[in-house]
């Protein structure tokens, strides 16, 4: 088989009108029905067309994959802090696929939507994104303490290191402040008791929405 040395992309944009059924679904299902509905016409139909004309010019086509996606068009856009505040660990270029996503038919009560677009963001993104970071908090022999760890921008959640796990930390003792390192951020977490892994130390997703900016940028940076 020979070495494919291009890549080649393809792009058609095509505006069609469907029945008003389809501008209920969201964007999973219409995707998905389009898929169905194209099928191995299309998506293997047209590779075979352009490798036959491509091999007029002495080519061949070694591999191909393909893309779909549909939006509605005339769609409300929903605002940016709506999909921050569900996805504060998305990217700006996968807050605006989050976007494409749920277009058409929403939940009504902002509380819906909320976990609507929580759900949708964590099927688009769902691997943890961590940041290091510092836990300012009081240990149960009252001495104030800096534990190293890192914050998951996620779900909120903080891994303490190894170093700090033997720590204990004191009951009722008030927000814990969780420093990102990088940013001049101060976050209000809690504790919610200790395992083998160190204390369990949680950011509230509200909290990472409300600086998300910069705790998106430090974990860009780290590459």
């Amino acid at each position: 088989m020979s070495k494919a040395n291009v890549k080649l992309q393809l792009s058609f944009d095509l505006d069609i009108a469907v029945p008003e059924r389809l501008l209920e679904l969201d964007h999973e299902s219409l995707c998905k029905t389009f898929s169905e509905v194209l099928g191995s016409m299309v998506f293997q139909g047209l590779p075979t067309v352009a490798g036959k004309q491509l091999a007029k010019a002495g080519g061949s086509i070694v591999a191909h994959h393909y893309h779909l996606s549909a939006g509605i068009l005339g769609a409300p856009t929903l605002e940016r802090d709506l999909l921050v505040a569900a996805a504060p660990h998305l990217t700006d270029e996968e807050l605006e696929q989050l976007a494409r996503r749920t277009q058409g038919k929403l939940p009504e009560s902002p509380e819906e939507l909320q976990r609507h677009l929580r759900r949708q963001a964590l099927k688009l993104v769902n691997d943890y994104r961590m940041v290091p970071c510092f836990v300012a908090a009081r240990l149960t022999s009252g001495s104030d303490a800096k534990l190293e760890g890192k914050l998951n921008l996620t779900n909120g959640s903080v891994l303490i290191g190894e170093r700090d796990r033997q720590s204990r930390l004191q009951a009722n003792q008030g927000p814990i402040v969780v420093e990102p390192l990088g940013t001049e951020v101060q976050l209000e977490a809690a504790c919610a008791g200790h395992t083998l892994s160190g204390p369990v130390i949680e950011v509230s997703v509200a909290q990472i929405a409300i600086h998300r900016d910069p705790l998106i940028r430090v974990w860009q940076q780290q590459g």
